[in-house]
């Protein structure tokens, strides 16, 4: 965002804080209607005995198959419809699916809502990154999109806190309706005040890569079809790079996501609502990191997302091999080493999803490049639900194996990105 200095520049800097703060606060409140599983998660395996560890994993992983295919799909829709029309319709029915998941009794029911609730939520994260890209200059892209970011690690930290006081004081069906609910007028906000561009306030273009060339026209407002943001899309080797990387560490951060209120509780001790309240340390600590991947990879690393992410991403191969170490009985220890973990990936998450695929996408296609990364990055995701529950089940409840399993996955990665350490942002010298 620019500071203002004439009428129009003040104008046009309210507009950028404004679509900011909507979609902050949007993608915020989809985090209270999609983590509350995790932490209703263990009062469900109580009210329901018989039901295995992979079995309650697998509602989850049904989620991440359903979201991994919607980012895709979604991802070019956003292209033709925008973040106003598309996002609005998602949040009514996230809403209305974890009000119906509020009243489910059975193993079917739960998958099916929990499903659509992860094809609903597919269409959020790309609709972000390129609306704020359409609002941001290049050179202040990292920093913006890493404060925006911060999103879904304060919206962690809010659901987990929510669902844990309400599974607590009320019952697991109250984590799932009392976030349903507050989801609808928030949609009705956005919907209100949100444009997608700034040319749909009255605005010239605010990226570099939209305006005239010096003795040429503007370029056209015309999308491009959906065929041929596929074939950009597709034909990009960078992105496929991305995508990979994103599928492994991705399935990381949800392994830690949606276990690591269960961990806690399981291993150190602690009830739900304390196992939800030391849990957010892994994205509150989180949040720091993207603010900070974001700034760096602008101002020391100039432009280039890679290095940072494979540095970060290489401490966090040795966070997982540390978490065996951790004895039963000791919830500060691995509190500690959560949020460390949350600072370590929340940066390359960041930037492997949102600035990075935006430098290297075609203007008009940010959101469909978006889309294969966050696709691939939730079909990784499927693992960390009945995947974990697998590996804790075969390895009899321990979590040894789980971390190790996990570290791998974080390296593969690391080396990836190292492999892009001098690939520039499109356009950059």
């Amino acid at each position: 965002m620019t500071a203002p200095q004439d009428a129009t520049d003040r104008r046009l800097f309210a507009w950028q804080v404004r679509t900011f703060a909507l979609l902050w606060s949007a993608y915020a409140s989809y985090y209270l209607c999609r983590l509350n599983f995790a932490v209703a998660q263990p009062a469900i395996l109580k009210e329901f005995p018989d039901w295995t560890l992979a079995q309650v994993g697998a509602i989850p992983s049904a989620y991440a198959a359903v979201y991994a295919v919607g980012q895709f799909v979604n991802g070019q829709l956003a292209v033709r419809f925008g973040a106003r029309a598309l996002m609005t319709f998602s949040m009514v029915v996230a809403g209305a699916m974890n009000l119906a998941f509020s009243r489910a009794t059975t193993f079917p029911e739960m998958v099916v809502f929990w499903g659509i609730n992860g094809w609903v939520q597919s269409a959020g994260w790309s609709l972000l990154v390129e609306t704020m890209a359409n609002w941001t200059p290049e050179r202040r892209r990292g920093m913006v999109i890493g404060l925006l970011s911060t999103c879904y690690q304060v919206g962690n930290v809010l659901a987990w806190l929510l669902a844990g006081t309400l599974v607590e004081r009320i019952g697991w069906r109250a984590a799932f309706y009392v976030p349903g609910l507050w989801l609808l007028p928030m949609a009705a906000l956005f919907y209100a005040f949100l444009r997608n561009r700034p040319e749909d306030a009255g605005f010239a273009p605010v990226r570099e890569d939209q305006k005239a060339a010096p003795g040429r026209a503007a370029p056209r407002d015309d999308r491009p079809s959906i065929r041929r943001v596929l074939a950009m899309t597709l034909s990009n080797r960078v992105l496929w790079v991305l995508a990979v990387g994103f599928f492994c560490a991705n399935a990381v951060r949800y392994a830690f996501m949606n276990w690591a209120v269960t961990y806690l509780a399981d291993f150190h001790g602690q009830s739900v609502r304390d196992s939800a309240f030391q849990a957010v340390a892994l994205p509150l600590i989180g949040s720091a990191g993207a603010v900070f991947a974001g700034w760096a990879s602008d101002a020391l690393f100039g432009g280039r997302r890679a290095p940072l992410c494979a540095v970060m991403l290489a401490g966090l191969t040795a966070v997982c091999l540390v978490f065996p170490a951790v004895p039963a009985g000791h919830p500060v220890v691995a509190t500690l080493l959560l949020a460390l973990a949350g600072f370590l990936i929340y940066g390359p998450d960041m930037l492997m999803s949102g600035a990075a695929t935006v430098d290297f996408s075609h203007p008009r296609a940010a959101a469909a490049a978006t889309g294969l990364t966050m696709s691939a990055g939730a079909a990784g995701a499927i693992f960390s639900g009945a995947g974990v529950g697998w590996l804790r089940d075969i390895a009899e409840g321990r979590w040894d194996l789980v971390f190790q399993i996990l570290a791998v996955l974080a390296l593969i990665p690391t080396l990836l990105m190292a492999s892009l350490w001098n690939t520039r942002p499109r356009g950059s010298r």
